[in-house]
Formats: C-alpha cells, structure tokens, sequence
C-alpha cells in the first residue's frame, strides 16, 4: 500500500536515487514526437531526451505526489536484477513484453463509400496506412511511433479496410452496411522488425495524440502484447493506464482479445483487461453467413480482477484489403468499431459506457461466454433501434454509494401479458463507471453495482426480482466473487417467462432498484464512502413481447408520455398512407 507519510516516501525515492545512480536501474526515454502536423506526410522530429523525461523521473514525480508510480527500466544483468528484487524499493516487477499484432496475406478492392464527410471516424492503432486506395477514407493522420520501414504496413492496411467497410470485403457474412472514415496512428512495428513497441510506448504516444482528436470517440487496437503477465489475477499496468486515458478523455476503445501463443493459451492478452474498452473475441460462420462457434484462433476469458472478458464477439475469419482471407481477433474488433461508431453518432447525448451498454444488451447470449462474451452486437438491427416486438427504455445516472435508488412507474404494457400472467422476455444491462485501485492489484475494483427489475406477483405482497436476484450481498463473499463476478462493474440480467404459461402478477408497473457500495477506501485516503463521491452508471432495459407483437413499443410510449424521449436523432417513420 502507498506510503501515507512524506518522509516515508522521500526516503523510498532516496533509495531508488541510489539504485539509479550506481547504474542498477537504467532509464527509459519515451519515443515522443513532435505533434504538430497532421498531413499524410508530417514532420516527425524526435524531441531530445532531458533527464526530466526519463522514465524513473516521471514516476518519481508521480509517486511524490500521488503515492503510486511505475516505470519501464533497464537492467542491464542479472546480479543487478538480483540487487533490484532485494532491495525493497519496489513493489511489483513485470516483464517489459513487446506489442504486436497478426499478419494477413494478398488481390480487387470494392468501391469507397460515396458520401465520406458524412460518416463516423474511428482511430485505427495499428501498423498504419500505406495503401493509396483509401486515402480519401482517413480523415486524419498521427505522426508515427514506429518509422515507415518498420512499421506492418500489411495488417495495418487490412485492419483500416475493415474499419472502412468490412461489409462490402465480406458479402457472404451477415454484417450491417455500415462505412466509416479513420484516423490513422501507425505505432505497431512489423513482426520482423528489430523495432520494439511495449505497452508503455503505446499509452505514452496515445496520452499526446488523444488528446488532439476530440472529434473521435472510438479508438480500434487490434494489437496486444506477446503474452500476459505472471500474475493472472492482477491488471496489467497497459490495460490499467488505457481505462485511465479512456476515462479522463470520454473515448471507447475497442480491443481484440488476442489470438493463442505458445506462451499464452487461455488468457485475455493485454490490454483485454482494460475495463473501459469492449474486448472483441473471434467467432467463426455457418454456412448462411450468421455468427457461429467459437474462432478457433482467439483467446478466451475470463479476465483477471473477475472481469468477464471478452464483451462480445465477432467474425474472425475475412476478407479484407487485396482480397487477402486473415483469422484472428485483430479482424473481429474492426467490426465493433464500426459498429460503436455509428452508435456514437445516431444517439442524441451518447457516452463510452451507454454505448458500451447498447452493444452488450444487444448480444444474444444470456449468460456469459469465456470464448463468445455475450454474443454478437448485431442481430439484424442496429443497437440504437428497437427489434420488432421489443421496446428499450436507457438512461445513466449519478449514484451516491450506500444509497438505494429506485425507478418506479415503469409500465408493464399489455403485449407483455397474455392470459392475465406476464408473459414474455427482459433484458437488463448495466455498465457503472467503477473506481478503480491505482495500484492495479488483484482487488482491483473498489465500487460494485447491484440492480434488480422488480414486480409484485400477489396483491399485497412485497416487491420480489423478476431480473438480478441480489445474491451478491447474501451468499458467502468468496462464491458472490467466483460464480456472481461480485465487483465486475458489468450487470447484465435476461428472464424468460414464456414458460408454464407466464408468471403471475398483481400491479401493472415495474420498478428497477439500484446501489452502489465501495471498499478499501484507505488506498485513496478516505474514511467514509460519501468521499467517493456519485458513481455514474448507464442503464439499459428491454422488453420484449412473447408473442412478437410490434404495438409494445408504442404502448410502452404512451404510458410512459412526457417522461421519456426518443434517444436517437434520426427515426425512419413507417406510417400507412390512405388513398
């Protein structure tokens, strides 16, 4: 835990003062570049390193004030490394493991989307765009991390095709019509490359390009390091640092899971353990071109700190740039992007995690999957629309930890009734925007949501869980861990009730119950949980008629009247014209 007290602290910086001064530690000087251009041919000058910018200064700088620092180092043998473990100036050591991605092969490009000014950008971390044929589609380029000669130009070319428009690559797959523009940040180097980029590399290259684009809200990284780190349950110091630029600067990143190595077979491959992202697996097709089984190829969760990663899942078998056929999670993600995208920009006042809750409701799985997380985003209508014989109530909210909340007067429409009993199907996904340790341990979510929809089967009875049972708070804490994923900040919650005829109930309203609780406050330096101050959550309810009757949602709109607004900017009106 950090040192509370200044001289505490200070004496641990003496040390490692000393650690690097007889040479144990080396340090590391970040690849920054100059930012100021962004042509397809800019400036690229790399600024000259002053000790201030090494990478032991700036955690120095950062652990004096904060408490928590981390950097890359060099150690340049392995007596020097023995001194470093014994020392007893650090607190965890993980291997600096370089990131990388999966290379496609080569063949005729279908036609660019005709209206580009109008579509959705998505940045494209990957290994750049060097093809001439879609440089119309990129609204922006970074200057590079990784120089031209070594960056891999193959999969980045093949990932930004995909970004572009997968559908039109892939016209055997069931995927939306959807194109995008990209922004382009070439920082992956080619797998045969003497380069090397590790995880550090990246966070510090993305914290000066993010920054600059705040136009773009959804950020594609098909690339995750060579393997995970030594402790399964602990977040990567990668994933961690992304969930921290994700949340300070409101972006979704979209993440492949990572495909099997030698060293790492069953594992998400950071940064999949970043919390704010939406981790992509791989899923192969049937033969009319739906989702299918699991992608032989790709990683499978659970993640560490109880995650269950991945989120959802996605072709990993296409055809992208050149007519080139690639396997991998790098080629499912793509597809979420696009996707996310232009969830983005169909929604009157969107954020990362609604639109990260839209996806996940969507999916078709009812419980999660280590291989296919919830199942494919797309079932033929977009997220932002409500499926025939469903309607979708979403909304966020500022909850203050320890207090209940409730929503009531939501209406149970007639299409959910049949016979006098509740008959049909509910969805509820929840996303809260959790606190997190700075210390990425094993402990690593300090708030947990618990929610529930709730009904009244008998007149006069209490209220009782139609969705969320709330075991978490009743059963042994270990198995609420285990089998519930207690504190993953992700609640998602599916009833059928077409069985046995339906479900008796009294009143024709439901309502939906929400609290947040928090833990290990001391690592923060509180005392009393009202200093965690609201934790925002996006909520999203669907209901959905069990006999697949339409009318639901415009019955759902009509009880519900001036408390509700449509949450999209554009509606298709179907409307009969007499003659």
């Amino acid at each position: 835990t950090p040192f509370r007290d200044r001289n505490a602290r200070e004496a641990l910086l003496a040390k490692i003062d000393t650690l690097t001064n007889d040479r144990t530690l080396l340090p590391v000087f970040p690849a920054l570049r100059s930012f100021g251009s962004t042509s397809d041919t800019p400036r690229v000058t790399p600024l000259i390193p002053s000790p201030r910018q090494s990478s032991i200064a700036k955690a120095m700088r950062k652990y004096r004030n904060t408490g928590v620092g981390h950097a890359t180092v060099l150690v340049s043998d392995k007596n020097r490394l023995s001194a470093l473990v014994t020392s007893g100036a650090s607190f965890r050591i993980d291997p600096a493991i370089p990131v990388r991605v999966t290379s496609p092969s080569e063949g005729v490009n279908p036609e660019l989307p005709f209206q580009l000014q109008s579509l959705p950008t998505i940045a494209v971390v990957d290994g750049g765009l060097d093809a001439a044929t879609y440089k119309p589609a990129q609204a922006w380029r970074a200057p590079p991390l990784v120089p031209n000669d070594k960056a891999d130009h193959k999969h980045g070319n093949g990932v930004s095709s995909l970004a572009i428009h997968a559908h039109a690559w892939n016209r055997d797959r069931n995927l939306p019509p959807l194109d995008c523009r990209i922004g382009t940040l070439q920082a992956i180097p080619d797998r045969n490359s003497s380069h090397s980029v590790t995880g550090e590399d990246l966070t510090d290259y993305l914290s000066l390009v993010i920054p600059t684009r705040s136009d773009t809200l959804v950020w594609n990284i098909s690339a995750n390091q060579l393997e995970p780190g030594l402790n399964h349950e602990a977040v990567s110091d990668f994933g961690h640092t992304l969930t921290l630029l994700a949340r300070q600067h409101g972006i979704l990143p979209v993440v492949s899971v990572g495909n099997l190595t030698p060293k790492n077979a069953n594992r998400p491959s950071p940064p999949a353990d970043c919390e704010a992202a939406v981790v992509v697996g791989g899923r192969q097709a049937d033969d009319n071109g739906n989702p299918a089984q699991p992608c032989g190829v790709s990683l499978r969760g659970p993640g560490p700190s109880g995650m269950l990663k991945p989120d959802v899942s996605w072709f990993s078998t296409l055809k992208m740039f050149r007519g080139v056929t690639g396997t991998g999670s790098s080629y499912a993600a793509p597809l979420v992007s696009s996707l996310a995208a232009h969830t983005f920009h169909a929604l009157r006042d969107p954020t990362p995690d609604l639109v990260k809750a839209l996806l996940i409701n969507v999916a078709e799985l009812d419980e999660h999957d280590p291989a296919l997380g919830w199942g494919t985003p797309y079932r033929g209508h977009m997220p932002w629309n409500c499926s025939p014989g469903s309607v979708t109530l979403a909304w966020r909210a500022q909850l203050e930890p320890g207090t209940a909340y409730y929503w009531n007067d939501i209406p149970i429409p007639p299409e959910l009734v049949r016979n006098g009993k509740l008959f049909g199907k509910a969805r509820l996904t929840a996303v809260l925007n959790p606190l997190v340790s700075p210390l990425a341990g094993a402990n690593y979510f300090a708030s947990r949501l618990e929610t529930s929809l709730q009904y009244i089967d008998k007149p006069g009875a209490s209220w009782r869980a139609l969705l969320g049972p709330m075991k978490e708070s009743s059963i042994e804490n270990n198995d609420a861990r285990k089998e519930l994923r207690k504190w993953y900040p992700i609640r998602r919650l599916c009833a059928d009730f077409t069985k046995r005829e339906g479900r008796e109930f009294a009143e024709h309203h439901f309502r939906l119950y929400a609290r947040v609780y928090v833990r290990d406050l001391y690592q923060f330096g509180w005392d009393r949980h009202s200093q965690a101050g609201p934790q925002e959550v996006a909520f999203v309810l669907t209901l959905c008629s069990g006999q697949q009757r339409r009318s639901i949602y415009n019955s759902t709109v009509q009880e519900l009247g001036n408390f509700v607004e449509s949450a999209v900017l554009q509606q298709e009106i179907d409307q009969e014209i007499k003659r």
